[in-house]
């Protein structure tokens, strides 16, 4: 009987004492990884009074379909799609992860100085006619030069892995293409022909727009929001350490499956380069002029039912 009474106590207070969990869905070879597992490697989650679980998943529609259907508490995406689902009833909502946007890149041997020396040129873009970042530069383009780029060059949209091979080869004149992709075409000689600091001050926006974050569930986020506050700290935690200490990047460098250093360095810069660490109200305020830009070149194939950015869109961590 001492026995039973001795094992139900131990039992009682090992999981009174065990750490809530969080799974976090994530692209099987995507760059999050890097992060989650510098968070995971020096025990960020512990420390923060969880564990965390990586689920790694196939697509960015199945990371969407993970967290729908509660297979997953947390992936990252875009607010885009965030506020859209908001607009359609379903309580979403999300944390900044990451300002690294991609950008317009040319091969080597363009000269190119304005987007309007790229007449006739043929110009590859990632992610489809609806890319936030293809409709920005549309926007740019026209409120600039008074001209669409679609129809000042020739839009060839590929799989983002094919346009930096046709980048890099020369068959196609320059990419807009997703931000480590680019990384790896800098680290071959290809060059930015415009930062996207220059095309978002055009539009009075001086604030960091983060367009991807951490998404989960806002209903159950406010039922427990130490727990996903804890979440974000250790991966603002995790990011510190990025910024910070080069041997933790050598430490990852396996994961990053580079071929060259230079290829390492590059992507290593990009990354850092798109560590947000502090937003508020200034930067929401910057990101709703964004996507009234998104909204009127986009249309409803992109902002759906969303007629504004939802407040609500972005979860505010208890500081």
């Amino acid at each position: 009987m001492f026995k039973i009474i001795f094992l139900t106590i131990c039992f009682l207070f090992t999981n009174l004492h065990a750490l809530e969990k969080l799974k976090v869905g994530v692209l099987a070879f995507g760059t999050v990884n890097w992060e989650l597992d510098v968070l995971k490697h020096n025990k960020l989650d512990i420390k923060n009074g969880f564990e965390l679980e990586v689920v790694k998943l196939a697509s960015k529609n199945a990371t969407s379909i993970a967290l729908q259907s509660g297979s997953v508490d947390i992936i990252v995406t875009d607010w885009v799609w965030v506020n859209t689902q908001r607009a359609n009833g379903g309580d979403y909502t999300l944390y900044p992860y990451s300002k690294a946007t991609g950008t317009l890149y040319l091969s080597k041997n363009n000269n190119a100085k304005t987007l309007l020396d790229l007449e006739g040129k043929n110009i590859g873009v990632a992610g489809g006619p609806v890319d936030k970042t293809w409709l920005i530069l549309r926007a740019y383009s026209k409120l600039k030069y008074g001209k669409d780029f679609k129809d000042i060059i020739n839009p060839t949209f590929s799989a983002p892995p094919i346009l930096l091979k046709k980048v890099l080869d020369g068959s196609l004149d320059g990419a807009l293409n997703f931000w480590h992709f680019n990384a790896k075409a800098k680290a071959k000689g290809a060059r930015a022909l415009i930062e996207m600091e220059e095309v978002f001050k055009s539009f009075g926006i001086v604030e960091d727009i983060p367009l991807i974050g951490w998404t989960f569930r806002r209903d159950l986020a406010l039922m427990d929001p130490r727990l996903y506050d804890s979440f974000i700290n250790a991966s603002k935690s995790a990011k510190k350490i990025l910024l910070k200490d080069d041997k933790e990047w050598d430490r990852i460098k396996p994961l990053m499956k580079v071929k060259d250093e230079a290829t390492f360095n590059s992507l290593k810069e990009g990354y850092k380069n798109g560590v947000i660490l502090k937003f508020d109200e200034k930067n929401i305020e910057d990101s709703k002029k964004i996507f009234k830009v998104l909204q009127e070149q986009g249309g409803k194939k992109l902002v759906k039912n969303s007629k504004e950015l939802d407040p609500k869109t972005f979860w505010e961590i208890n500081k």
